[in-house]
């Protein structure tokens, strides 16, 4: 077949295509109908961000999720004595920043791009409106979001029920080797 024709007969790769794929994997976006999904896509904002550049900072005010189509992104978080703790290393088809869809607080996490990065951005106005419009289509998106969080609190608390009795194990092992100090070799 001529390569000229041959083109008119296949499907161009459509940039928004790989858009709706990825957020289609994105369990605040699951079981919406493909109609709902590029509705959705409609309200998306495209960013790209280079190697290095902060997505979000610890403390500033949130206002949106951020869905990763390509590169890297690290979400940390600065310690009390002023380190940087790795919370997760994310890639294409992750997610961050979902909390402030639901709550107008500070940023708990830092993202930067560890690649240049393209991302889509899905803001609270827009959810907001999204109820206005379509209760029906916020609501399940609402929904998935209580779940998601919902998971990760759950996932946190037994982190810290973990480190509580790990602490605990270690203080009293403490106890009972200063109690072996403090009455020494007979």
């Amino acid at each position: 077949m001529d390569p000229i024709w041959s083109n008119l007969f296949k499907r161009r790769e459509d940039p928004e295509d790989s858009v709706y794929e990825t957020i289609n994997r994105v369990p605040i976006f699951q079981d919406l109908s493909l109609r709902e999904l590029r509705k959705l896509q409609a309200i998306l904002y495209r960013r790209r961000y280079n190697s290095g550049e902060v997505i979000v900072r610890e403390g500033e005010m949130g206002a949106g999720m951020f869905v990763i189509l390509s590169g890297r992104v690290r979400v940390s978080h600065q310690t009390e004595d002023g380190g940087e703790q790795l919370l997760a290393d994310l890639q294409p088809g992750d997610f961050f920043g979902e909390q402030a869809l639901l709550d107008q607080t500070p940023r708990t996490a830092t993202a930067v791009a560890t690649d240049n990065c393209e991302l889509v951005g899905f803001f609270r106005p827009d959810l907001l409106n999204l109820i206005e419009k379509n209760p029906r289509r916020g609501l399940h998106i609402v929904m998935r979001l209580s779940q998601i969080i919902s998971v990760r609190l759950r996932h946190t608390n037994r982190l810290l029920k973990e480190a509580r009795l790990r602490v605990r194990k270690l203080e009293s092992e403490q106890e009972q080797s200063a109690g072996l100090d403090q009455t020494g070799p007979e």
